[in-house]
């Protein structure tokens, strides 16, 4: 039972960081691939800029709260059984 927790913890907490790097990127319009070294710099500073606007930040500090929760949830049900 423990080990079936801690995969959901970590299943819930993988799944926020990956759909929001996901996300950053798209709206950094960031290639998976990129070829060329010289636009890695622009990008990144573009990736910056969008980690300070409020669009990104208000999604993300809802899902935050919302996995914070799940993880309080599952605690207290580690705790019961």
């Amino acid at each position: 039972m423990e080990i079936v927790l801690q995969l959901l913890l970590i299943s819930i907490w993988g799944a926020l960081g990956t759909m929001h790097t996901r996300r950053l990127f798209r709206l950094a319009t960031v290639p998976v691939m990129l070829e060329r070294r010289r636009h890695l710099r622009a990008r990144a500073q573009r990736i910056w800029w969008l980690l300070g606007r409020d669009e990104f930040l208000a999604l993300l500090q809802r899902d935050t709260l919302r996995c914070i929760e799940l993880t309080l949830m599952l605690a207290l049900i580690a705790l019961s059984l």
